[in-house]
């Protein structure tokens, strides 16, 4: 594995970058080891096959199947207003 580094602008949100900060603090390591490590173990887990299939986001998010029907943006936005019925 080549340890070339890339220069880039990142837009990270906000509790994700204070989240990143702790950890770089408690485990005394840069933020950028953080994000490197992080991103290695997802890209490059050198424990997985390179032939390996990710794992459908159909099984991840588990899907189902409804009865009827629905508009789920609708229900999504009815529930963030408070109105799950």
């Amino acid at each position: 594995m080549s340890s070339q580094r890339v220069r880039t602008t990142l837009n990270i949100e906000k509790n994700l970058m204070k989240a990143i900060k702790l950890t770089a603090i408690n485990e005394e390591k840069t933020q950028t080891e953080i994000i490197n490590e992080t991103l290695k173990k997802e890209f490059i887990d050198v424990q997985k096959p390179n032939n390996e299939v990710r794992q459908p986001l159909s099984e991840m998010a588990g899907i189902f199947k409804a009865k009827k029907p629905f508009n789920s943006v609708k229900l999504i936005k009815k529930i963030e207003h408070g109105d799950d019925n």
